[in-house]
């Protein structure tokens, strides 16, 4: 649940306690006139009506919370966006050797493998995902993501619970968690998790959370975590948006059988 429905769900339920309150309240003093003594009949009346005052407060409550609440939820559980996303992948330098024998002046050396960039500095949707982006909502300008913290468990409000870098097997279910602003219903996200350049997971589908709050992306392979580095990248609309990197260490279990002696069945 995001902060946005936490904060209507509380709203409304403040609402419709004032209302049956003040329902009881109206009831209990209409009840009192119907009643032959003047003590019980004052005292049904003061009951109804303190229950009334009490049905205003809780209406006062809901329209406070209504009107200020996701301010102070975002004021105790702040977004941090990341305004302008960086990529995470770095080039890896290849290695240079370097002659130990000086050469004769004459004879000049000439590289005969030039090193070419494997990757490009933007990651991009694959083509076969590009088909599916048939969508009518167009991702607001200012729409923002924060950077990305993996961890195996999160919060009822989507906060990754001791994120880390760097995992052991064995491994179940993995979340990607970030904060977001400025996202409408309809927008279609993209999340891909890669291991070697090779897709391992992925989600895409029109953003439903609201405009403001936390959300994460999930993966968990067929067969388990195999050792290496993987990244998670996330599109909003075909614009990337923002990548981390994480490790996995260790072969993932293998799944074995043992075989028990016994008597055969009868056919």
């Amino acid at each position: 649940m995001t902060i946005d429905q936490t904060v209507s769900w509380i709203a409304w339920s403040l609402l419709l306690t004032a209302v049956v309150l003040g329902w009881v309240a109206g009831w209990r003093v209409w009840r009192a006139g119907r009643l032959r003594y003047y003590l019980l009949r004052r005292e049904q009346v003061a009951s109804g009506w303190r229950l009334l005052l009490v049905a205003a407060a809780v209406g006062l409550g809901a329209a406070v919370v209504f009107s200020l609440g996701r301010r102070a939820a975002y004021a105790v559980f702040p977004p941090t966006p990341s305004v302008t996303p960086t990529s995470t992948r770095t080039q890896t330098p290849t290695i240079t050797l370097t002659p130990t024998i000086t050469v004769t002046p004459s004879i000049s050396a000439t590289p005969s493998l030039t090193s070419t960039p494997t990757s490009s500095p933007t990651p991009q949707l694959p083509e076969r995902l590009l088909l599916v982006f048939q969508d009518t909502v167009t991702p607001r300008p200012e729409a923002v993501l924060s950077p990305i913290l993996v961890a195996q468990r999160l919060t009822a409000f989507n906060i990754p619970v001791r994120p880390a870098e760097v995992f052991d097997n064995p491994l179940g279910r993995l979340y990607g968690a970030f904060s977001y602003d400025h996202l409408d219903n309809g927008v279609r996200w993209t999340a891909l998790w890669y291991l070697d350049g090779e897709a391992v997971c992925f989600e895409t589908k029109p953003w439903d959370g609201g405009t403001g709050g936390y959300g994460y992306t999930e993966c968990l392979p067929e067969g388990g975590w195999a050792e290496g580095v993987y990244e998670i990248q996330i599109f909003i609309g075909t614009t990337w948006q923002v990548s981390t990197r994480f490790e996995i260490r260790g072969a993932p279990p293998t799944a074995t059988t043992t075989a028990t002696a016994g008597t055969p069945a009868a056919p």
